[in-house]
């Protein structure tokens, strides 16, 4: 696959990826809209949710099996269609009842089988020396395709501002076109890499691998690596409250930062951690890095006297706003040094999917509870429960590097 080929659709991955999710996540942008276009209070849109988050957590390690036991293409084209039309389904008919059956479907849709296989996608889409560079402009790439999806919803539904459910509508219609324009671009464009294709029959998935799998230390060193990566991740959010609680700026200001937190630094460095792990020839080094700088910013905040400086902490809480997206993008490129072998990243990626998004469901309950107890000295309990993680994860990625290491010299002993 040529050059220009390989990253037009790696991006339409980030394309099918960041329209994928808006619907079940919807709420978020389009809370009125939904409550009023459905018919429901704000009991049963939280309900919507809820539903979609534990059927996607059911259906993980089935979907990385069948992502494993069926090519990456079809289960990509498959899943984005599905979505896709199931975007349309409820924008014609928009009651309750139906949105419940619909965010059910949407967990079948955008978590059984297409994270596991969007990660499998991205990996065959390269050769080992690559792997760093396409994970870390797939997340850019998210992070660009979410801005601009998000906007061009904005337009449209600003084109019904007289009638907020048309509005909604119109929005759900631009998504679901999107996620069908992605899976006709996967089809026909989507191609593995030369190494990645050639596979014998010894080498296709079975379904006794998933206690290969199960059994790997590496899946749960990736799996624990993951979950401390993300939760770090998620919970940069909670700087908006601290700079404005705490530190005093305006809302205006911390919104600002929030937009550069999330969307300039991810588009930077993003890519920029790819770059890197592919000159070191190792994701798991750049981790290391990255970890040991999250946890000693976060060591820093702990230690911040009263009245330090507005400009201080804006430029440490940005800094590791970029250290984290440096890190997070390439987080799963990690499978690929520890030597997994290809047929099994569906089920692995599964099996760190479920354990490495724990954080969504235990994090924002626990800091909620230190914030609304202990007001502003909660965020000192939140620094030092994310600086204990950061340490935490810095071992796994010691022990994925250590793997690693292990494993070129076993090789090149046997050679």
């Amino acid at each position: 696959m040529n050059l220009f080929r390989k990253y037009f659709v790696l991006f339409a991955l980030s394309l099918g990826y960041a329209a994928s999710y808006m619907l079940p996540y919807i709420k978020y942008v389009f809370y009125d809209q939904l409550l009023e276009g459905v018919g429901c209070n704000n009991e049963q849109a939280g309900f919507l949710l809820t539903v979609y988050t534990i059927t996607a957590l059911i259906l993980y390690i089935p979907g990385g099996w069948v992502a494993d036991k069926f090519k990456a293409k079809y289960v990509l084209v498959i899943s984005l269609f599905a979505t896709g039309i199931l975007n349309f389904a409820f924008a014609l008919n928009m009651n309750y009842s139906f949105a419940l059956i619909v965010w059910v479907l949407l967990a079948f849709s955008t978590a059984f089988a297409f994270w596991s296989g969007i990660i499998k996608a991205i990996r065959l889409l390269g050769n080992a020396t690559e792997q760093g560079k396409l994970y870390g402009f797939f997340s850019s790439g998210v992070g660009a395709f979410s801005a601009i999806t998000s906007s061009v919803a904005l337009y449209v539904y600003g084109l019904f501002a007289a009638n907020a459910v048309a509005g909604l509508k119109g929005v759900i219609y631009v998504q679901g076109a999107t996620c069908i324009l992605s899976s006709i671009i996967v089809f026909f464009f989507f191609q593995e890499a030369k190494d990645a294709a050639t596979e014998s029959n010894d080498d296709k998935f079975k379904t006794s691998d998933i206690l290969i799998v199960l059994k790997n230390p590496m899946t749960w060193a990736i799996s624990i690596l993951i979950f401390c990566g993300h939760g770090i991740y998620t919970s940069t959010s909670y700087f908006n409250p601290y700079m404005t609680q705490v530190i005093g700026v305006t809302m205006t200001f911390s919104g600002m930062l929030a937009i550069v937190r999330t969307h300039v630094l991810r588009l930077t460095c993003g890519p920029l951690g790819g770059i890197f792990a592919d000159k070191l020839k190792s994701p798991a080094l750049v981790i290391i890095s990255c970890f040991a700088l999250m946890t000693s910013i976060l060591v820093i905040f702990m230690l911040l006297p009263v009245g330090t400086s507005a400009t201080v902490v804006i430029g440490l809480q940005l800094l590791l706003a970029a250290v984290t997206f440096t890190c997070y993008s390439i987080l799963y490129s990690c499978i690929e040094e520890v030597g997994i072998p290809r047929r099994f990243t569906g089920t692995t990626v599964a099996v760190a999917s479920m354990i490495g998004y724990l954080p969504d469901m235990i994090y924002n309950p626990l800091f909620g509870i230190w914030l609304d107890k202990f007001g502003n000295t909660g965020y000192l309990y939140i620094f030092s429960f994310l600086a204990a993680s950061g340490v935490i994860g810095l071992v796994s990625a010691l022990l994925i590097r250590r793997h690693s290491v292990s494993a070129v010299r076993a090789a090149a002993q046997a050679a």
